[in-house]
């Protein structure tokens, strides 16, 4: 007995540590106060990369048991190379991750998605009503809106709202721990 109280201790340990790293990433958004876009960005990309693990995909998703994870950009990329770095050499779900910027609206193959600027993806697609199992993600302060996953600033830090509906609508269950972490959770 004292052995699965001790399993589940260490359980709790590493969800602890798992959100705490979490948290810690957003530790650069109250130097964001200073208002560095590129910094701004940057935690923006890392934001990106750090969603995945508290989210899950349905298994057909993915092409195969061994396909990557792809995240992609439709639109204007406000990251550059800075997402490339923080993806690199980077697993989840078991899988490695690769980033695809779109050429044109079709999302095929992609399991997250950030919609830029001039971005001209399918409404029902952003909101979920398309139920293709892609997270999608948009920028409020960039005047794009509308996705599962909305960035907004707020006090100078980057923070996100979630829309746990469009996400349950696409297949996708989203972690209670992220669903904490937001300022707001709709249920439209």
């Amino acid at each position: 007995m004292a052995y699965l109280g001790s399993a589940r201790a260490f359980r709790r340990m590493r969800r602890a540590a798992a959100v705490a790293i979490f948290i810690a990433g957003t530790v650069p958004t109250s130097a964001a106060a200073g208002a560095d876009p590129p910094l701004e960005q940057a935690v923006k990309a890392s934001f990106l990369f750090k969603f995945v693990p508290f989210v899950d995909w349905p298994a057909n998703a993915f092409a195969s048991a061994t396909a990557p994870f792809q995240i992609c950009l439709s639109g204007q990329d406000p990251f550059g190379p800075v997402l490339d770095e923080v993806v690199r050499g980077q697993r989840v779900h078991g899988r490695t991750i690769i980033v695809r910027r779109l050429k044109d609206a079709n999302p095929a193959g992609c399991n997250l998605l950030f919609a830029g600027e001039t971005s001209d993806l399918d409404p029902d697609i952003l909101s979920g009503k398309a139920a293709k199992p892609i997270l999608t993600v948009t920028d409020r302060s960039k005047s794009v809106a509308g996705g599962m996953i909305d960035f907004v600033m707020q006090g100078g830090r980057v923070r996100f709202r979630i829309d746990e509906r469009a996400a349950r609508a696409s297949g996708l269950r989203i972690s209670s721990k992220l669903l904490g972490l937001a300022v707001a959770v709709e249920d439209r």
